[in-house]
């Protein structure tokens, strides 16, 4: 067993010490209210890109070919601790929720991995992700162990799948937690409802609607003069089929994530853009496209189905409130941390 010097020791206190201001502002959260829009555990933090986030793709030295495509990024993602091994705390990256632009279309980042700190003589940082850019292949993005450039628990690093060397894809990501009262709990409402089935001029039928219920939460993001920008995290739903009642499929469970916008020039309109997972299935994209609404916000009314279905689809009509709580107030940051 490695035993940490003094300084290891003192470094290693700072980063624990950090972590239980966080386990802290969680369990009091969690006593608020506010702690539903988290998951699983009151240990875990929600936390958000900040407007220095970016991604690039193309060439860095030593090769010098022009391909070079250059996005912000926006969205948030979960960390939950993992384990201490007298130098390291590390931590679990779980539901990446980020939102690109490539080629003028919101492409969803989706994924998971792991991120650690500590060390002994300077403080370090590793964050290391299996990633998923649109519809493409899984890569391992890897930032290596680097020194810190942001005090703990803020974080500030840039990862890759090839060490930033000739083509290759790369990621800032620089990131805070998102303080409780910033995550708004919402619940869906009478009316919403799950249907599945045949639509338009398909000759097969379309099911029963089903009535859904459930949680999410919206954290604010950079937002525009035009349009608010929100992640929607922790969607967790059920929609709920009487006719099978008292069998184990009488339930449908939803979960995921995405994000929601609403706004415009001249009349306002609204986005619910989401990564579901409908019972078991892959993580599927749902979208309900620009469509008119947004003007009853924080109320939300609008429908979702899955991208590029055709016939066979999945339809989601989402009414939903703020869930009444009590607010402990903080200094508001709108996702530019």
């Amino acid at each position: 067993m490695r035993i940490p010097t003094c300084s290891g020791a003192r470094q290693a206190w700072s980063v624990r010490a950090a972590l239980l201001l966080l386990i802290a502002g969680a369990t009091l959260a969690a006593g608020t209210g506010t702690a539903g829009a988290q998951t699983a555990t009151t240990t875990q933090a929600v936390y958000r890109l900040s407007k220095d986030s970016d991604y690039q793709q193309g060439c860095f030295a030593p090769c010098m070919c022009p391909v070079m495509i250059s996005s912000g990024v926006t969205g948030t993602f979960i960390l939950t601790p993992a384990g201490f091994d007298g130098l390291f705390t590390t931590y679990a990256v779980t539901e990446v929720n980020w939102i690109v632009s490539l080629n003028g279309t919101d492409t969803f980042v989706t994924g998971s991995g792991t991120y650690k700190v500590g060390g002994e003589f300077a403080l370090q940082q590793e964050l290391a992700l299996d990633l998923q850019v649109g519809d493409g292949a899984v890569q391992h993005f890897d930032s290596g162990l680097t020194g810190a450039t942001a005090p703990f628990p803020d974080i500030d690093l840039t990862i890759s799948v090839n060490k930033q060397t000739c083509f290759d894809t790369v990621f800032r990501v620089s990131a805070s937690p998102v303080p409780p009262d910033q995550i708004r709990p919402y619940r869906l409402v009478a009316g919403s409802t799950f249907q599945r089935g045949c639509f338009g001029a398909c000759a097969c039928a379309a099911g029963p609607k089903l009535p859904i219920a459930g949680t999410f939460a919206l954290v604010p993001l950079v937002s525009t003069p035009l349009w608010n920008n929100y992640a929607v995290i922790n969607v967790r739903w059920r929609a709920f089929d009487s006719s099978t009642a008292g069998l184990s499929s009488s339930s449908i469970p939803v979960r995921g994530f995405g994000e929601y916008v609403y706004g415009g020039e001249f009349a306002l309109e609204q986005r619910m853009n989401l990564m579901l997972s409908v019972d078991k299935s892959a993580p599927t994209h749902f979208d309900s496209g620009l469509a008119p609404g947004g003007g009853s916000f924080p109320r939300i009314d609008v429908r979702v189905s899955i991208v590029g279905a055709g016939c066979f689809d999945t339809i989601i009509d989402i009414h939903a409130e703020p869930r009444r709580m009590p607010i402990r107030r903080s200094t508001r940051t709108n996702g530019d941390s």
